[in-house]
């Protein structure tokens, strides 16, 4: 992208559809990050159902969903042309949110690991969505580093479609994850390798809602927090209506993106 208010070029585009993933640093400026990072002791610090709990004694959180319902500047930040206007290139079609969540990952080792998965795993078998028109988006709210457990994609691994050899995590408690065969990522990872997403603050990851990926546990003194925000293609809208309305939304009216300006206007 040439600056901050283009929308993807073709050759974006072709990257995204390779290889299931499109980087772009500092997409958000310094003071649009700034906005958003004041915000994240309110999301963390709700006590409702959509706020989870990692299990042991220090009940760090490890997620925290609906920011672009509880709070002004992540609903700002869910509808921000930056974010909005490449994701319905991506789609290409109109969205919706199907869900927005931020992954807390606090230094010295108190943010969890998360195994490797596909998130339309979860929204295809949970929530009814039909098909893979979903991007998610992965805001960095902090720096994320070689070594603060950076979000990590196998490349091109959306291209498998569906994978069936997968568990489901029973051991965790408000949300659902479809754990992919040891076997099966094995040869995904030898074949596809593994890229680590590194960049500032304000770096914005592009990903297909197919991509394999993953992080690990965060044993550096620096905090990692990414927000998500997860949109759907709305002729793809999800037909289940099991979850609450923060995991599955059931809103489906087409987003309108708001002024370039919006976080900090």
């Amino acid at each position: 992208m040439e600056n901050y208010t283009t929308k993807l070029n073709n050759d974006d585009i072709t990257e995204f559809d390779e290889q299931g993933y499109l980087f772009i640093p500092a997409l958000l400026s310094p003071e649009e990050t700034e906005v958003l990072q004041r915000d994240i002791p309110d999301m963390l610090n709700r006590q409702g159902p959509e706020v989870i709990r990692e299990p042991g004694p220090d009940s760090t959180i490890r997620l925290a969903y609906g920011g672009h319902v509880h709070c002004e500047s992540f609903r700002r930040l869910s509808l921000h042309p930056r974010l909005l206007n490449p994701v319905r290139q991506l789609v290409r079609d109109e969205v919706y949110i199907h869900q927005s969540r931020m992954n807390p990952k606090p230094g010295f080792g108190a943010g969890g690991t998360w195994t490797w998965h596909q998130d339309y795993g979860t929204w295809h078998r949970v929530d009814g969505m039909q098909q893979p028109k979903a991007v998610m988006t992965a805001v960095f709210l902090n720096d994320c580093t070689a070594v603060n457990a950076p979000l990590m994609v196998v490349p091109g691994s959306q291209h498998q479609g569906l994978i069936d050899d997968v568990a489901e995590d029973e051991q965790v408690e408000g949300y659902a994850l479809f754990d992919i065969d040891r076997q099966t990522f094995q040869a995904l990872a030898d074949a596809h390798g593994i890229e680590a997403m590194m960049g500032p603050a304000g770096s914005v990851c592009f990903l297909h809602c197919n991509i394999v990926h993953g992080s690990s546990n965060n044993v550096s003194p620096w905090d990692r927090t990414i927000m998500y925000m997860n949109y759907n293609a709305v002729s793809n809208a999800c037909t289940g209506t099991d979850r609450a309305w923060y995991h599955n939304n059931r809103d489906f009216t087409p987003l309108v993106a708001l002024e370039d300006g919006c976080l900090t206007g």
